[in-house]
């Protein structure tokens, strides 16, 4: 009791050790050459004439950010800056102090960007498109942390005209806003819009689900966005049997937009973010409604794969981060009804199927992947497609065995309460150890020959769910469903197996 009372008189001094930032940001009639101007206060554990800031130079494969800071500014007399692009760091130099107090801007570093340079700085007259990283300096006594560090930032907008959009992860139309938590995991992975946005918002179990979207659309009408990212959403949080965060976004912006076709075809890239995710697209006569319900359903997957079921290795186990995120991306779009069975199977064989057997480096092992996962399209996307394909090979061992009692779906919700707990994430030890629960039967090795070491799988009927061939007497397999699509369907999503996780029995 005595230990409980101590603890209790403690906690407001705990939490008043939690570092605080003051973050001002303030409008100008002409964003686009005067840029954002963020006025930054900071109270330093002790009195000094410098103090180091942290501004990532890279973000999220976007380099030479710090070419988009400038305008530097100190309180009084006595500030100097330097500006340090290899260590992620501006050097304020200032009257010896501990409340240090300066301003920088954000602006865009070229008049235009190109359709691929998604992360960089969007700042002009009509609107203002920042991620969190790329707005936000924060002390490196803070960064330093050998722990996520935990901060209490304060950030007001200052000046904006009556009706102007402000939305972004934390909030949604306040001038000022108070943001507790992680440093990297929250208040970095953010985003922030503003101007000619267009706000909308549904709610799911009562919980707010905002969207943010700029630009005129060829092809895509608003209501019809709006809709077909409800029903992913829907979908995919029965699914987890997860209400979701309190407050939910996905933004929508146009990269470049063009009425003629001198480019054909679609540029789309999605991104998640702490409570929501971003896509970014060019906006021409090609835009396809197909992929963006793609899209939907893939961003929106990483809350849980790769969020709430965190992989230990980084690019090591992108054939589950990405891999069984694609393959629920198509599984969840027939369960929700944006597929038919029909236009599964014919999504699975072109998208992924076909994309893994064309891909030039389809057998290279698992290691060679992390290696070059940034450097090369080919090895970008492989651990996408031959992930997705031992995820329905593994998905059919599970149906076949436990005789359409149980599926990768059960192991799946499992995997993330397991992943919860303090401390715990995602490793192919602890994969392995809990399909062989499903399976009885150790995968081991089929992990290692069909993951790791890239052998193709040998496809068999028998080791498929009813009603499912694999066609291999081409180059190509060919993935073929047979007899009634209701019954197969139903067996396939298996709608009426038990839920009941299996390695606690």
């Amino acid at each position: 009791m005595k230990l409980l009372l101590i603890f209790c008189c403690l906690l407001p001094l705990l939490a008043g050790a939690q570092p605080r930032i003051g973050y001002e940001v303030h409008y100008a009639p002409h964003l686009s050459t005067e840029g954002l101007r963020v006025q930054v206060q900071v109270r330093t554990p002790r009195a000094e004439d410098s103090t180091y800031f942290h501004f990532a130079n890279e973000v999220w494969g976007e380099p030479d950010l710090l070419r988009c800071l400038g305008g530097f500014a100190g309180e009084g007399a006595g500030y100097r800056f330097r500006v340090v692009p290899d260590s992620n760091r501006v050097v304020v130099y200032h009257p010896r102090t501990r409340v240090v107090r300066f301003s920088y801007r954000v602006r865009q570093d070229a008049a235009e960007y190109t359709r691929d340079q998604v992360n960089r700085p969007r700042v002009t007259d009509a609107y203002f498109h920042v991620l969190g990283e790329s707005l936000f300096m924060v002390p490196d006594f803070i960064v330093s942390s050998p722990v996520e560090p935990r901060l209490t930032a304060t950030i007001r907008w200052v000046g904006f005209p009556p009706g102007y959009v402000l939305h972004n992860t934390f909030a949604s139309q306040v001038t000022e806003q108070t943001f507790r938590g992680r440093l990297w995991t929250e208040f970095y992975r953010s985003l922030y819009v503003g101007g000619d946005y267009r706000l909308h918002q549904f709610r799911y179990q009562n919980r707010p689900v905002y969207v943010a979207l700029r630009g005129e659309w060829h092809h895509y009408d608003e209501p019809g966005f709006l809709l077909s990212l409800q029903q992913a959403l829907t979908a995919q949080r029965d699914f987890w049997q997860d209400a979701g965060p309190t407050r939910y976004t996905v933004f929508m912006s146009p990269t470049v937009t063009t009425t003629d076709t001198t480019w054909r075809g679609q540029s789309i890239r999605g991104e998640g973010l702490y409570q929501g995710f971003k896509l970014q697209s060019t906006n021409n006569p090609f835009n396809s409604w197909d992929l963006l319900r793609y899209m939907f359903n893939h961003e929106m997957l990483h809350d849980w794969i790769g969020g709430q079921i965190r992989g230990a290795h980084g690019e090591l186990t992108n054939w589950f981060t990405e891999g069984f995120t694609d393959y629920y991306a198509y599984k969840n779009r027939l369960r929700s009804g944006d597929l038919t069975l029909e236009a599964w199977v014919k999504a699975f064989n072109e998208d992924v199927i076909q994309q893994l057997y064309k891909n030039p480096e389809r057998n290279q092992p698992n290691y060679l992947i992390k290696d070059n996962y940034w450097k090369s399209r080919a090895f970008g996307k492989l651990p996408y497609r031959r992930g997705a394909l031992f995820a329905f090979w593994l998905d059919n061992q599970i149906l076949k065995r436990s005789g359409y009692t149980r599926s990768l779906d059960d192991l799946m919700r499992e995997l993330r309460q397991a992943c919860l707990l303090p401390g715990q994430s995602f490793t192919d030890e602890r994969f392995l150890a809990l399909a062989q629960t499903y399976l009885h039967e150790d995968i081991s090795y089929e992990f290692q020959k069909y993951i790791l070491h890239g052998t193709d799988i040998p496809w068999t009927t028998p080791e498929l769910a009813e009603g499912f061939t694999m066609d291999t007497t081409q180059p190509i397999p060919v993935l073929k469903a047979a007899g009634p699509a209701s019954a197969l369907r139903e067996r396939y999503l298996n709608t009426k197996g038990s839920a009941k996780p299996v390695a606690r029995q």
